[in-house]
């Protein structure tokens, strides 16, 4: 089974590599740990957070997972069979009582083994920039295991921050923050004199070691405007994934002051980025677009666009089929069987690694038979560069097109955009004490 892990392991790591376009992994060494482990995250991304986290890690994963999953007899084998151990939830339970003492045996044994388990002990997922508070499972099952080895296995809970730039989107980037770990020996004495508060409090200090770990807003509001401004930051004064995170962190944390202390002028400048938002969305621009505002570029974008589209042409048809299917099998759970948006990136990553290589294998099956192997192979070579091709080309046309929708505007509308956004932008410079350019 460690051999069908690590196979598994690596065709999760070359999906990621095609489905985001960065991953950055900051503290790795804090993954990098040995002996017997749970590992903690947040959970705003299904299945998509487990296998980013156990990616990264060196150790092989069990994981916990809602029993829902194991209730049809092909999902209680193959959940079974592939390193899951089942957690009933009270919310899936229909008001009968919750009994994991079975599976909690299950994981004590694991942990005795010096194994690891990965748990999201929100409980669920919430495709939100929020840590919601924390179950007490993940405490009372590492109190439960150290216990009975009389605190000698050294057991330690690392706690991860998984940010998405888009949950749902392909080709978005993901931000992996490792925290140091938390030693379940060194609550012994408390454990010991009242096993209820040693939860509490082991839980507790798992979410204040969490939320440095990932960005965490307090509600939609604050949320929305955060990213209105990240992308007026990072459009103005680009920095790398972990830049982003850092200054990202800084400007909540500013916000919040600003708002403690001047609540009317922070108000009226939430309002002002509202109003900022508003008017690009009624004239179907992005930000980006502003920021780019050099005049149409058509001297480069108009030739690579002409020279490109035969091969984009090419790379597109040869990808309709396999791209297709990942997108039409989302679409159908979520009109018949009301699936969580939450799972859109899980749906499509899960159904790309099979379509992506078995449509390759069977298309350059079908030129091998019209034009021989030869032809074939350099066929097959060629489906990977014309898909990423493909890809950028589009990316190019979409900024073309919204250079073209910015030039098209009136120049009054153009004006009045030009100066919201430079009174949004000194405002920043001004208020946030953070610098703009630098801050990482």
């Amino acid at each position: 089974m460690y051999l069908i892990y690590q196979l598994l392991k690596v065709i999760v790591k070359i999906g990621f590599r095609i489905y985001f376009r960065s991953t950055r992994v900051a503290n790795r060494q804090h993954l990098r740990f040995k002996g017997p482990a749970i590992v903690v995250s947040n959970h705003p991304n299904t299945l998509m957070d487990v296998l980013n986290v156990a990616a990264q890690a060196r150790a092989q994963f069990h994981f916990l997972a809602n029993s829902g999953l194991f209730k049809s007899r092909f999902g209680n084998w193959f959940f079974n069979t592939f390193y899951c151990i089942p957690i009933e939830r009270l919310l899936d339970s229909n008001g009968k009582p919750v009994n994991n003492a079975a599976n909690f045996a299950r994981a004590d044994a694991h942990l005795a083994k010096g194994g690891t388990l990965y748990i999201a002990p929100e409980g669920t997922s919430w495709m939100k920039r929020h840590l919601h508070p924390l179950k007490t499972g993940t405490a009372r099952m590492a109190f439960s295991a150290e216990s009975k080895k009389d605190y000698q296995l050294n057991l330690q809970i690392v706690p991860v921050g998984v940010n998405y730039s888009d949950p749902t989107r392909f080709r978005g980037t993901v931000f992996i923050n490792a925290g140091a770990p938390l030693y379940v020996r060194d609550f012994r004495e408390l454990y010991e004199q009242d096993p209820i508060h040693a939860v509490r409090h082991v839980t507790s200090l798992l979410e204040e070691r969490l939320r440095p770990l990932m960005i965490d807003t307090r509600n939609e509001a604050e949320d929305e405007l955060v990213k209105t401004l990240e992308n007026i930051l990072q459009n103005s004064a680009p920095l790398p994934l972990e830049g982003q995170f850092q200054r990202t962190k800084q400007l909540i944390d500013q916000l919040r002051i600003w708002q403690a202390n001047d609540p009317t002028a922070q108000r009226n400048f939430q309002e002002s980025v509202e109003d900022y938002a508003t008017n690009l969305s009624q004239n179907r621009l992005h930000d980006a677009a502003l920021a780019r505002d050099t005049g149409l570029r058509w001297w480069w974008q108009i030739p690579t666009l002409l020279l490109g589209l035969p091969l984009f042409l090419y790379g597109y048809l040869n990808h309709l089929l396999p791209a297709y299917i990942p997108v039409a099998a989302l679409h159908r759970l979520r009109t018949r069987a009301n699936l969580y948006i939450g799972y859109s990136s899980t749906v499509l990553f899960a159904v790309g690694v099979f379509t992506f290589p078995i449509c390759y294998w069977l298309q350059s099956e079908v030129v091998a038979w019209l034009a021989g192997s030869t032809v074939s192979w350099w066929y097959l070579l060629s489906l990977p560069i014309a898909g990423f091709f493909t890809l950028w080309y589009q990316n190019i046309a979409r900024q073309a097109q919204a250079d073209w929708r910015w030039q098209q505007l009136e120049t009054a509308t153009k004006a009045a955009l030009r100066k919201k956004r430079a009174a949004l932008w000194s405002q920043l410079q001004k208020t946030l004490t953070f610098d703009t350019k630098t801050a990482v």
